[in-house]
């Protein structure tokens, strides 16, 4: 960062099912008194910060709605005399009727989920009914599963199938490729070839292989593949290395590396130094992401032993750095400053240190960011350090862009610098043109980029 711009980000993140909101308290030069916080709205309009500031962001991945199954709504109750036979609602009352012959039925199953409290209990209903009613008829159950509102529909019939799958395998594989493909359904598939190929590998392979949907077709084999890897993961590998389709092959080699690591690393090792280029390189990644999830400290002296194997040219090629990348995501998921620390005694050579602390950067500034915000002020000034601050932009330029404006301001690298507080002042002067032309003014740019950037957003030079 320039030597006179001194910031100190703490980040204190929430997580949800699947996204996250994130409240972030930014230090910056001139604190004064604290503010109260302010909405996104006015956090657009903020000056270029000189106080502690309080905003808001929200992190995007995925429907807002899919972690609430009733949508925060409740339903009205209805008058006693308008309702049917009283419906169970406990685990035990909905199992009941079944134990004593009853079927069950769409209109049956809703209005068992209508009776029933959101939360919780829903979800002990949802499963025991998938469960009791696959048992009876699990094609019948599948189809009520997927008419479900999304929230409820993936696990639901993950439910059916599995439970199908136990006394079928083929109808529950055969149902599932006949839905639209969907990255949920596709690791369906995958968890049934598995099951399938415990009881009749043959039988699951010839099905996988059977598969017109390339992509049905790879995930069934990888789960073909996955089991048998328990028992001869040598043998699991050698297939997986002998499909003919690249696609296939490649996501199957995943599937295999990885299985294999689990059950005995050297070898997995040894054997994927074998491969050719290509499957090499995915192999080697497959080991160390399988490696890193269970014994990070084991990953990283793999790592080195493979680095140790190659020249220093090839140290500094996309191959070592994507192995890098590999660990430092993986580690910092579950200790970020473990892997921060390891990630910055990297090598500098093609951009190693740079792609590992930037990925560490990422996943730390989610989970505790008042600790992210002080060891990107605690790196040397350079590559590295700019590397984490830019991470610190993109977090931070939707919800409040003046502080996204003094963190791009205060990259060293002049052209990463410049393309940043570019890239910050179009989104803040469309919402605030005064504070944005303000803060451009003051930026560590020289005449010429001030000039650049200001036509390029239709003002007038000064």
């Amino acid at each position: 960062m320039h030597k006179n711009t001194r910031l100190l980000l703490v980040v204190s993140a929430a997580s949800f099912a699947f996204g996250a909101a994130a409240s972030r308290v930014l230090f910056v030069p001139g604190g004064a008194e604290p503010e109260p916080a302010k909405s996104d709205e006015e956090a657009w309009g903020r000056k270029a910060p000189a106080r502690l500031q309080t905003i808001e962001t929200d992190r995007w991945d995925g429907p807002l709605q899919a972690g609430r199954p009733d949508n925060g709504k409740q339903p009205a109750d209805k008058p006693q005399n308008e309702r049917r036979d009283p419906i169970p609602v406990s685990a035990s009352e909905v199992r009941r009727p079944f134990e004593q012959g009853a079927r069950m039925d769409a209109l049956t199953a809703n209005r068992i989920l209508k009776e029933t409290p959101a939360g919780p209990a829903r979800r002990r209903a949802l499963h025991r009914i998938a469960h009791d009613w696959a048992r009876q008829d699990p094609e019948g159950a599948a189809a009520w599963a997927n008419e479900l509102e999304a929230a409820d529909r993936h696990e639901t019939l993950r439910e059916v199938l599995h439970r199908w799958a136990e006394d079928n395998p083929a109808g529950a594989a055969n149902y599932l490729v006949q839905l639209p493909t969907s990255e949920q359904n596709l690791h369906i598939v995958h968890a049934i070839a598995r099951r399938w190929a415990e009881q009749d590998r043959a039988a699951a392979m010839a099905w996988g292989a059977a598969q017109t949907s390339p992509a049905n077709r790879e995930r069934a084999i990888g789960g073909v593949v996955s089991s048998w890897a328990e028992s001869d993961p040598q043998a699991a590998a050698q297939f997986a290395a002998s499909i003919e389709s690249a696609y296939e092959r490649h996501r199957v080699l995943e599937v295999a590396a990885r299985c294999w690591a689990a059950k005995d690393s050297a070898a997995a090792v040894e054997w994927a130094q074998s491969l050719p280029d290509e499957e090499r390189q995915r192999a080697n990644r497959s080991i160390l992401r399988e490696l890193a999830e269970t014994d990070p400290q084991h990953a990283t002296a793999v790592f080195e032993q493979l680095a140790a194997t190659v020249t220093a040219e090839a140290r500094g090629m996309q191959d070592y750095r994507r192995m890098a990348e590999e660990i430092a995501s993986v580690w910092s998921s579950s200790s970020p400053r473990e892997a921060a620390d390891w990630a910055v005694g990297l090598p500098e050579a093609g951009e190693v240190r740079r792609s590992a602390v930037r990925s560490v950067a990422d996943h730390w500034l989610r989970i505790d960011g008042a600790a992210a915000g002080e060891w990107i002020l605690q790196l040397p000034e350079g590559a590295t350090r700019d590397a984490a601050a830019e991470r610190v932009v993109r977090t931070t330029v939707r919800s409040d862009p003046a502080v996204a404006f003094e963190w791009a301001n205060s990259l060293s690298d002049e052209g990463h610098r410049t393309g940043l507080i570019r890239d910050v002042f179009r989104g803040w002067s469309a919402v605030d043109a005064a504070s944005a032309r303000a803060a451009l003014g003051k930026a560590n740019l020289s005449p010429q980029q001030l000039r650049e950037i200001s036509l390029q957003n239709g003002l007038a030079p000064p």
